[in-house]
């Protein structure tokens, strides 16, 4: 699945803004937010980046949190999104691949990063520690990385629970369009984690989350 496109092709389809978010899922949005906030201790002396911000909602709502924050992500539509709709003043946004996030912000060092609902689209061999390691690089020493919304590779079958929902899985599998991407293990993680010399933390999701039934968290901390 080539994920740019992808995105490209559903934001210029649909509404990108928050006032969207507000008419549809504006508390949805405010419970991920307050989990964020609460799990990586966010506070008015820290510098975060949001990897994969998309159309901003998370880092707008999240920037009166910190000191300054700034979204990072590939798709050029929802991320004009971000920068038209923007409102908080201490929020910067950047075009670029969370692969390559090192080569695109080269004189920042962030005290937290997140990266929110995106991890299953980096769904190749390999994408996943290449990800953590470029993160991890911008990353203050004793900084964290919080990784949320993960589906979860033993809840699979939890998500796809009926026989159209797994007819569909199958053939956007064979057709290379599956839209939901990888669901990963924590194993994975923990695995990618000691080859970088990480602390990694699994963490169940609380149930008032909205995806809690398929999902879960991971805490990196840079040692």
């Amino acid at each position: 699945m080539n994920w740019k496109f992808y995105w490209n092709q559903v934001a210029s389809g649909a509404e990108n803004t928050i006032s969207a978010v507000q008419r549809n899922d504006f508390e949805s949005a405010k419970r991920s937010v307050s989990h964020i906030v609460a799990t990586l201790k966010i506070n008015k002396n820290d510098r975060l980046l949001d990897v994969c911000c998309g159309n901003g909602i998370l880092t707008e709502l999240i920037a009166d949190s910190c000191h300054s924050i700034t979204g990072l992500d590939q798709s050029e539509v929802l991320l004009n999104s971000a920068i038209q709709n923007s409102v908080a003043q201490n929020a910067s946004y950047v075009l670029g691949d969370a692969l390559r996030v090192s080569d695109v912000i080269t004189s920042s060092k962030f005290d937290k990063i997140y990266m929110q609902f995106s991890l299953q689209y980096f769904d190749k061999k390999g994408m996943g520690e290449k990800l953590i390691k470029e993160m991890t690089a911008l990353l203050k020493p004793n900084g964290l990385l919080f990784i949320g919304d993960i589906p979860e590779a033993s809840k699979h079958y939890v998500f796809y629970n009926t026989l159209p929902k797994l007819f569909y899985y199958s053939m956007s599998k064979i057709r290379g369009k599956n839209s939901m991407g990888k669901f990963w293990t924590p194993k994975e993680l923990a695995q990618i984690c000691v080859k970088l010399n990480l602390k990694g933390t699994y963490l169940k999701q609380a149930t008032f989350l909205p995806y809690a039934w398929y999902r879960f968290d991971y805490l990196i901390e840079k040692i």
